[in-house]
């Protein structure tokens, strides 16, 4: 059983893959799953005019070093660059050197960006919000308006953790109704148990009491009657 219900709500994870589409990030940084970390190996003064949010800078000359340093090598990691020849030449770099779950943001920053992924720095913080920026729901939906054919969908992911939700608490039911039998019968036996001790004890006890009563009822010797005469 799962221990934690709530849990059950938010979809697995599949593996991560070699190249994943900006869609696939888009929809796990929307769960809020923390498992994973994104890298933008461009140099640091693009990264703070604009990056996807929550990014690590990581500018490529420097990102094994780095990410040695930081990382566990079971991450999954999403990495971009300026542009795709430099996106695959920093996922090589980290899969030479061990790290094992590396994917390749397909289209990197402008990719992100236009399908109204969050970012942050200088230029993106004189951007307007759009229309989803604040609210779960539509962000949720207009996910799955953008969302390849062929992917799932939020309201999907929805449906399947709230199914798992529901799977968990009827088997939490199931095994509390079977504590509670279990504690029950052995009550029973327990109580069961203590009344018959109780009535040997009390047969016991009546049948010395009788004992003792027919022995005090037991004639003189005869010697003692004779006594005197």
């Amino acid at each position: 059983m799962v221990n934690n219900l709530v849990g059950g709500i938010i979809p697995p994870q599949p593996p991560i893959e070699a190249q994943s589409d900006v869609h696939v990030l888009k929809t796990r940084l929307e769960w809020g799953e923390p498992a994973f970390t994104i890298l933008d190996v461009r140099d640091r003064t693009t990264f703070n005019q604009g990056h996807i949010l929550g990014a690590m800078p990581t500018p490529i000359d420097e990102l094994v070093e780095r990410a040695l340093s930081s990382l566990d090598k079971s991450r999954d990691i999403y990495v971009y660059g300026a542009n795709e020849e430099e996106t695959a030449q920093a996922a090589q770099q980290l899969r030479s050197n061990g790290f094992e779950h590396v994917s390749q943001l397909k289209g990197g920053l402008a990719a992100w960006k236009a399908i109204g992924g969050p970012t942050e720095g200088i230029v993106e913080s004189k951007t307007p919000p759009g229309a989803d920026d604040y609210n779960i729901v539509d962000r949720l939906k207009n996910n799955q308006e953008i969302q390849p054919k062929g992917g799932t969908s939020a309201t999907e992911a929805i449906k399947k953790g709230a199914s798992n939700l529901k799977e968990n608490i009827q088997e939490g039911a199931s095994n509390l109704k079977e504590n509670i039998q279990e504690g029950a019968s052995n009550l029973k036996e327990g109580i069961q148990e203590k009344a018959s001790n109780l009535k040997e004890g009390i047969q016991e006890g009546a049948s010395n009491i009788k004992e003792g009563v027919s022995e005090s009822k037991t004639p003189k010797d005869t010697d003692d009657s004779n006594v005197g005469s």
